[in-house]
């Protein structure tokens, strides 16, 4: 079945129930996307192959006709559900049909009134101002591509992380999407990042050398974007990793405006 015959099934399901959940937003599918299908009466599920994985979206009206087809669902495929609430509403659906918590992500978008990196920090946050070295990095050449590539793939996983073919590294380069740092020749560091409108996304980044190297990577995108007036900023975080979640400067805190958190759960079938 292609997705445009199941996008009619869950228009018809919406309009014959009085309420209906799901985790599928529109642009996530093509409409000539084959996919894998199942329904009862209250309840889709869909699965479709991604490059790397199995993914299974859903839109049901009954709890228990939902489950009926999540038991159904084969192994090794994800499910994500994305909720402003910091513990996910839907575990216990999810458990009772045997999916199990794999990795849980927060993004976090903020809306800047002034410069947080022009408030001094405490600790190492001040010795990393003191390092700050603007001309940190640079803008690698195609011939980077593999090299990122094979870093990237040592470092992410790709059931739950944004993985690239090395033409996709190639189009990150050619737009001047990713700075990288290099020792010896070698690729030590890169930051991913890209402009979305009036929003910077801060996408990944791997670093093996000292913590400078990536705060300074990090800063001289932000500067250069808030020169050119950009003031909300967003990224995702593996909710594991504490170092990245603890890297902002607390003293900067009243130049947020607003900020907004958003947490994915990701569940797997074993």
């Amino acid at each position: 079945m292609i997705f445009s015959e199941v996008k009619q099934k869950i228009n018809t399901l919406k309009k014959n129930t009085k309420g209906y959940i799901t985790n599928f937003y529109p642009g996530l599918v093509d409409d000539k996307q084959e996919v894998e299908f199942m329904e009862n009466e209250q309840a889709i599920v869909f699965i479709i192959q991604e490059r790397f994985r199995k993914r299974c979206f859903f839109a049901y009206a009954d709890e228990e006709a939902f489950v009926s087809l999540l038991l159904k669902v084969p192994s090794n495929t994800i499910l994500e559900f994305v909720s402003r609430e910091p513990t996910n509403p839907l575990e216990e659906v999810f458990d009772r049909g045997n999916m199990n918590a794999y990795a849980t992500y927060i993004r976090k978008t903020e809306c800047y009134v002034d410069n947080p990196y022009q408030i001094p920090g405490t600790g190492r946050r001040a010795l990393l101002s003191e390092m700050y070295d603007p001309n940190c990095g640079e803008y690698p050449t195609m011939e980077a591509a593999e090299e990122l590539d094979a870093l990237h793939r040592q470092v992410f996983d790709p059931l739950c992380d944004d993985m690239y073919t090395i033409d996709e590294w190639k189009e990150k380069i050619d737009k001047k999407e990713i700075l990288v740092y290099r020792e010896n020749g070698k690729i030590m560091a890169y930051y991913c990042f890209c402009l979305e409108g009036r929003k910077l996304y801060s996408n990944i980044s791997v670093n093996t050398g000292n913590a400078n190297i990536l705060y300074n990577m990090e800063r001289r995108i932000f500067e250069e974007m808030w020169d050119r007036g950009i003031r909300v900023y967003y990224a995702w975080f593996n909710e594991k990793n504490d170092k990245a979640l603890r890297r902002e400067n607390k003293n900067a805190i009243t130049c947020i405006k607003s900020r907004e958190l958003l947490y994915n759960f990701i569940y797997i079938k074993k």
